[in-house]
């Protein structure tokens, strides 16, 4: 009998290491929340020491500073008026989402790739919608 428990919890566990793995690696709430406000500051803590943007005519590589700066200037040029979900995911440790972002310039696609809760890739380009 005791053999049988211990087999039961075994099998529990090694159901349940996956789930909470998967869980873990889930995009913060801030990070979308700092997208449907506009808010850069929010996003900054989020930021990795590096960070590959693809914001306007930007395409690089960017220290957390550099990169928390081209974000900033984009909400000032781009006043936000919602997020819209469309897609999330994850595998290991990584998370993204995919996302509409609604501003007074018009739409734009959004894309978020997190490792260990760090932004590494944020592209905001034009939306074809």
């Amino acid at each position: 009998m005791k053999t049988i428990k211990f087999f039961l919890f075994c099998t529990f566990l090694l159901c349940a290491i996956p789930v909470m793995n998967a869980q873990s690696s889930e995009i913060p709430s801030d990070i979308i929340t700092g997208l449907n406000d506009g808010n850069a500051g929010q996003l900054s803590g989020y930021l990795n020491s590096n960070v590959e943007l693809v914001i306007d005519n930007k395409n690089d590589v960017f220290s957390k500073q550099q990169a928390n700066g081209i974000i900033a200037d984009f909400f000032r040029k781009n006043h936000v008026t919602g997020f819209q979900l469309l897609h999330n995911g994850n595998k290991d440790a990584a998370s993204f989402v995919i996302g509409t972002l609604r501003t007074s310039s018009g739409n734009f696609r959004v894309y978020v790739l997190t490792r260990k809760n760090e932004i590494q890739q944020l592209r905001i380009e034009p939306s074809n919608d």
